[in-house]
Protein backbone atom coordinates (compact mmCIF):
# COMPACT_ATOMS: atom_id res chain seq x y z
CA UNK A 1 0.00 0.00 0.00
CA UNK A 2 1.37 3.42 -1.00
CA UNK A 3 1.19 6.43 1.25
CA UNK A 4 0.58 9.72 -0.44
CA UNK A 5 2.26 12.82 0.93
CA UNK A 6 -0.35 15.54 1.28
CA UNK A 7 0.27 19.12 2.24
CA UNK A 8 -2.06 20.17 5.07
CA UNK A 9 -4.63 22.75 3.95
CA UNK A 10 -3.70 24.99 6.89
CA UNK A 11 -0.14 25.23 5.57
CA UNK A 12 -1.40 26.15 2.11
CA UNK A 13 -3.64 28.84 3.61
CA UNK A 14 -0.83 30.32 5.69
CA UNK A 15 1.59 30.17 2.77
CA UNK A 16 -0.97 31.94 0.56
CA UNK A 17 -1.35 34.74 3.12
CA UNK A 18 2.45 35.13 3.38
CA UNK A 19 2.77 35.35 -0.42
CA UNK A 20 -0.09 37.86 -0.58
CA UNK A 21 1.51 39.94 2.19
CA UNK A 22 4.90 40.08 0.47
CA UNK A 23 3.51 40.79 -2.99
CA UNK A 24 0.45 42.99 -2.46
CA UNK A 25 0.44 43.88 1.24
CA UNK A 26 -2.07 43.85 4.07
CA UNK A 27 -4.89 45.07 1.85
CA UNK A 28 -4.90 41.65 0.14
CA UNK A 29 -3.51 39.40 2.90
CA UNK A 30 -6.37 40.09 5.32
CA UNK A 31 -9.28 39.42 2.93
CA UNK A 32 -7.54 36.37 1.45
CA UNK A 33 -6.88 34.92 4.89
CA UNK A 34 -10.49 35.46 5.93
CA UNK A 35 -11.76 33.75 2.79
CA UNK A 36 -9.37 30.83 3.40
CA UNK A 37 -10.78 30.37 6.91
CA UNK A 38 -7.99 31.87 9.00
CA UNK A 39 -9.07 34.02 11.93
CA UNK A 40 -8.38 37.74 11.82
CA UNK A 41 -6.05 37.47 14.82
CA UNK A 42 -4.01 34.70 13.18
CA UNK A 43 -3.74 36.79 10.02
CA UNK A 44 -2.53 39.73 12.11
CA UNK A 45 0.22 37.59 13.65
CA UNK A 46 1.28 36.27 10.23
CA UNK A 47 1.32 39.80 8.79
CA UNK A 48 3.35 41.19 11.71
CA UNK A 49 5.92 38.41 11.42
CA UNK A 50 6.20 39.12 7.69
CA UNK A 51 6.56 42.86 8.32
CA UNK A 52 9.35 42.43 10.87
CA UNK A 53 11.21 39.94 8.66
CA UNK A 54 10.92 42.38 5.76
CA UNK A 55 12.05 45.25 7.97
CA UNK A 56 15.20 43.34 8.99
CA UNK A 57 15.88 42.39 5.36
CA UNK A 58 15.46 45.95 4.05
CA UNK A 59 17.62 47.34 6.85
CA UNK A 60 20.42 44.89 6.04
CA UNK A 61 20.02 45.61 2.34
CA UNK A 62 20.38 49.35 2.88
CA UNK A 63 23.28 48.99 5.31
CA UNK A 64 25.36 46.61 3.23
CA UNK A 65 24.55 47.78 -0.27
CA UNK A 66 25.51 51.36 0.45
CA UNK A 67 28.90 50.31 1.78
CA UNK A 68 29.96 47.95 -1.01
CA UNK A 69 28.96 49.52 -4.29
CA UNK A 70 30.79 52.50 -5.70
CA UNK A 71 27.71 54.05 -7.30
CA UNK A 72 25.98 54.16 -3.93
CA UNK A 73 28.55 56.68 -2.69
CA UNK A 74 27.33 59.00 -5.44
CA UNK A 75 23.72 58.37 -4.35
CA UNK A 76 24.59 59.02 -0.72
CA UNK A 77 26.19 62.34 -1.60
CA UNK A 78 23.20 63.20 -3.75
CA UNK A 79 20.79 62.35 -0.90
CA UNK A 80 22.77 64.61 1.42
CA UNK A 81 22.61 67.48 -1.09
CA UNK A 82 18.90 66.78 -1.58
CA UNK A 83 18.28 66.90 2.15
CA UNK A 84 19.95 70.31 2.41
CA UNK A 85 17.71 71.46 -0.44
CA UNK A 86 14.61 69.94 1.18
CA UNK A 87 15.29 71.70 4.48
CA UNK A 88 14.92 75.00 2.64
CA UNK A 89 11.45 74.11 1.31
CA UNK A 90 8.31 75.09 3.23
CA UNK A 91 6.44 71.74 3.24
CA UNK A 92 9.45 69.44 3.32
CA UNK A 93 11.12 71.32 6.15
CA UNK A 94 8.03 70.54 8.28
CA UNK A 95 8.27 66.87 7.29
CA UNK A 96 11.93 66.71 8.29
CA UNK A 97 11.18 68.44 11.61
CA UNK A 98 8.68 65.78 12.65
CA UNK A 99 11.53 63.26 12.49
CA UNK A 100 10.64 59.66 13.17
CA UNK A 101 6.88 60.34 13.02
CA UNK A 102 7.10 60.62 9.22
CA UNK A 103 8.22 57.01 8.66
CA UNK A 104 5.81 55.85 11.38
CA UNK A 105 2.81 57.42 9.62
CA UNK A 106 3.94 56.30 6.14
CA UNK A 107 4.27 52.74 7.41
CA UNK A 108 1.04 52.70 9.43
CA UNK A 109 -1.50 54.43 7.21
CA UNK A 110 -3.33 52.12 4.81
CA UNK A 111 -2.51 52.57 1.12
CA UNK A 112 0.26 55.13 1.82
CA UNK A 113 3.32 52.93 1.73
CA UNK A 114 4.62 50.27 4.02
CA UNK A 115 7.90 48.97 5.34
CA UNK A 116 9.83 49.69 2.14
CA UNK A 117 8.58 53.28 2.00
CA UNK A 118 9.11 53.89 5.71
CA UNK A 119 12.67 52.55 5.58
CA UNK A 120 13.46 54.61 2.46
CA UNK A 121 12.01 57.78 4.01
CA UNK A 122 14.06 57.15 7.16
CA UNK A 123 17.17 56.80 5.03
CA UNK A 124 16.49 60.06 3.17
CA UNK A 125 15.78 61.82 6.47
CA UNK A 126 19.06 60.37 7.83
CA UNK A 127 17.46 59.00 10.97
CA UNK A 128 19.57 56.80 13.18
CA UNK A 129 19.19 53.03 12.93
CA UNK A 130 17.46 52.92 16.29
CA UNK A 131 14.96 55.64 15.32
CA UNK A 132 14.33 53.95 11.97
CA UNK A 133 13.66 50.51 13.44
CA UNK A 134 11.41 51.87 16.18
CA UNK A 135 9.42 54.14 13.85
CA UNK A 136 8.90 51.53 11.16
CA UNK A 137 8.24 48.76 13.71
CA UNK A 138 5.62 50.76 15.60
CA UNK A 139 4.15 51.86 12.26
CA UNK A 140 3.87 48.23 11.16
CA UNK A 141 2.09 47.36 14.41
CA UNK A 142 -0.34 50.28 14.07
CA UNK A 143 -0.99 49.46 10.41
CA UNK A 144 -1.70 45.85 11.27
CA UNK A 145 -4.06 46.95 14.06
CA UNK A 146 -5.95 49.18 11.60
CA UNK A 147 -6.45 46.26 9.22
CA UNK A 148 -7.32 43.90 12.08
CA UNK A 149 -10.04 46.26 13.34
CA UNK A 150 -11.36 46.65 9.79
CA UNK A 151 -11.42 42.87 9.32
CA UNK A 152 -13.21 42.36 12.62
CA UNK A 153 -15.74 45.01 11.61
CA UNK A 154 -16.33 43.32 8.27
CA UNK A 155 -16.79 39.96 10.00
CA UNK A 156 -19.66 41.39 12.03
CA UNK A 157 -21.42 42.33 8.78
CA UNK A 158 -20.51 39.39 6.53
CA UNK A 159 -20.87 35.74 7.48
CA UNK A 160 -18.02 33.78 5.91
CA UNK A 161 -18.42 30.00 5.67
CA UNK A 162 -16.03 28.17 7.98
CA UNK A 163 -13.96 25.35 6.51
Amino acid sequence: MRTIFLIPPEFISIFSVVIAQYTLGKKVAFPLGLVLGITAYEIAVIVLICEFVLMAFVHQLFEHSLAHFRWTHYLTERFERMQVHLKQGKWTSRLIRIGWLGPLFITALPFSGGVWTGMALSRVMTLSTRQTLWAVGVGAIFGCCIFLLAALGILTIVDLPQA
